[in-house]
Parts: C-alpha cells; sequence; structure tokens
C-alpha cells in the first residue's frame, strides 16, 4: 500500500493592500502522512493545533480534499489511515484550513496514481477553497499572486527577499464570527486608489527586501479600519511593535493575526506585542518564522501496512 507524506507551510494573504491577491508562505508548518489500508476504515489522527476542532471521519477539511479528487476521477482507495501534525493556529488568518484541504487533494491525487497534472491540482485547490491567494503561496512558497477568471486560475510567482517575520495571534474566541460581514461592498474611490496606487511599490519592496518603502506601502484602508475594531488594542500593539523596532506592521488576511517585519531585535519586538496585548486584556503567542521558499513537500512510499 502507498503512504503519501505531505508538509504544507501558512500563508499570510492581502499583506497590506494586496487585498484577495497576494500571499506569501511563512515558515510554520503542518505535516500529514496518508496510508492505505485494506479495509474501507477511515482512520484521522489530529495532534497540535485544532487537534479535535473537525470531527475525525468524513468532515475533518483533509478527507474532504480527498473526497472531492475521489468523486471526481469516480475512484478511491479502499481505506486511509491518516495523521495530522499542524502548527499552524486556526481561525487566525495563516491559511490552517485551506492547507488542510489542499492537502488533501494532492495526497488523494498521488493515492490514484496522479491524474491531475500541477496546474490542475491547483485550480482544483483554489476553486475547493475559494482562497487562490492562500492555496498558491503554499503550494509553490514564497510570494504569489493569483485569482479566478470564470474556472481558469492566473496567477504568477513573484520575487521576494528573504524577511524574517514576526507573527503574533491574539487569542480571541469570537473574531471570525464578529467579522464575517463587517467588511463593507462598496468603498470610497480615494481609498480605493490609495490602495492601488501603493500595490506596485509594495512588490517592488518584496523583491528588493527594502524595508523602509515596505514600511511606507503596506498600510489598507479598505479592511484594516472594520478589522482592527475587533482586535482590543491592535493600535496600541502596532506602536509598542514600531518602538521596539518593527519597520512594517500588517494584518494577515483578516486577521487577527499581526506580522511585523524588522531587519534585527525580533525577539524584543515579539515581546512587545505580547506584552501590548496583555495590556489590553487579550492572551497571545508569538513566533518568529522565515519566508517560505519551498511551498509543499511531498514524499511517495510504499508502505507495509
Amino acid at each position: 500500500m502507498q503512504r503519501v507524506k505531505i508538509k504544507l507551510p501558512a500563508t499570510a494573504t492581502n499583506l497590506g493592500p494586496g487585498l484577495n491577491s497576494l500571499g506569501l508562505a511563512v515558515g510554520l508548518y503542518m505535516s500529514i502522512e496518508i496510508n492505505g489500508r485494506d479495509d474501507d476504515s477511515l482512520v484521522v489522527e489530529t495532534a497540535g493545533e485544532g487537534a479535535g476542532r473537525y470531527g475525525t471521519g468524513l468532515r475533518h477539511p483533509v478527507a474532504l480534499g480527498m473526497m472531492r479528487v475521489f468523486q471526481q476521477q469516480e475512484r478511491a482507495v479502499l481505506g486511509v489511515h491518516m495523521r495530522v501534525q499542524n502548527d499552524i493556529p486556526f481561525a487566525s488568518g495563516l491559511g490552517a484550513e485551506t492547507a488542510f484541504r489542499a492537502a488533501g487533494i494532492i495526497a488523494a491525487n498521488n493515492l490514484l496514481g496522479n491524474p491531475y497534472s500541477r496546474q490542475q491540482v491547483l485550480t482544483l485547490a483554489a476553486e475547493m477553497s475559494g482562497e487562490p491567494d492562500h492555496v498558491l503561496p503554499a503550494l509553490l512558497g514564497g510570494l504569489t499572486t493569483s485569482f479566478m477568471a470564470e474556472e481558469a486560475l492566473i496567477y504568477r510567482a513573484l520575487p521576494t527577499s528573504p524577511f524574517t517575520i514576526i507573527v503574533v495571534v491574539p487569542q480571541l474566541d469570537d473574531y471570525s464570527e464578529d467579522t464575517t460581514s463587517i467588511i463593507p461592498e462598496r468603498v470610497a474611490l480615494s481609498d480605493a486608489l490609495y490602495n492601488v496606487n501603493r500595490l506596485p511599490l509594495l512588490l517592488e519592496a518584496f523583491h528588493t527586501g527594502n524595508l523602509q518603502l515596505l514600511a511606507q506601502v503596506m498600510d489598507d484602508k479598505l479592511y484594516t479600519p472594520h478589522l482592527k475594531a475587533h482586535i482590543p488594542g491592535y493600535d496600541h500593539v502596532c506602536e509598542m511593535a514600531r518602538r521596539a523596532g518593527a519597520t512594517a506592521i500588517t494584518l494577515s488576511g483578516t486577521g487577527p493575526a499581526l506580522l511585523a517585519f524588522a531587519a534585527e531585535k525580533h525577539d524584543k519586538i515579539a515581546a512587545a506585542m505580547e506584552f501590548a496585548f496583555e495590556q489590553a486584556g487579550v492572551a497571545s503567542r508569538s513566533w518568529i518564522v522565515p519566508v517560505d521558499t519551498q511551498g509543499v513537500q511531498v514524499s511517495v512510499a510504499r508502505s507495509t501496512g
């Protein structure tokens, strides 16, 4: 029987003005090992972030990703034993659930002998998740831009420098529920132009590693003003991060994870941000991670059991 091992990075999207188009792979990971079985059982073992969040059967997002491939191919393996080790915080804007679904698609494709090409896997994962900006960096690594045009996935990998990033995630249990309907459907033209004008220079800042330029163009006037009201202490946290040495700060996706970019003093910045959240009555956790340049890692072997 086959054994498929898959490792996927976390993904940060939007990145200031790059709403629903930019994604960056960062060095937090989930690992999934899937073995075929000689019976028709589905066994799911989970550990780490979000363990127990989903049912351990067909409702698990890895299983849902696999089922999509099996249904489209109209064939499946007999049974599956799945082990999940996840270090990506859930409900944080770091793409954990999207990575799970993508991993299921990749695993099923390998178990069936790779009927889908790389492009087809990318497209299927983007369609299923509805979040190509998370899917592309998770699979390709680095910085990507993408959108869906009808049923076609349009994307490019973009050059980026090897930044070190401070990731801080506040513990806000009701954040996702609070923010589902607060993004406006219509915005002022001046605010839209504010974002559009900064986007080319944002790409240049990522390409060249120019932190000062990154700070000048990281602002967003469309999402962030609405989201930060639901993150206690947001402005204070950003101010304390800058005082500690952070150059640019942004939400990851729609949050509540924050990313801080700096050339040095990463530990000091992380501690300052956690302390600022504590002053606002919010527990938080931090990680200091690199940009992931590899994306998905897949190994396939024959299993003896």
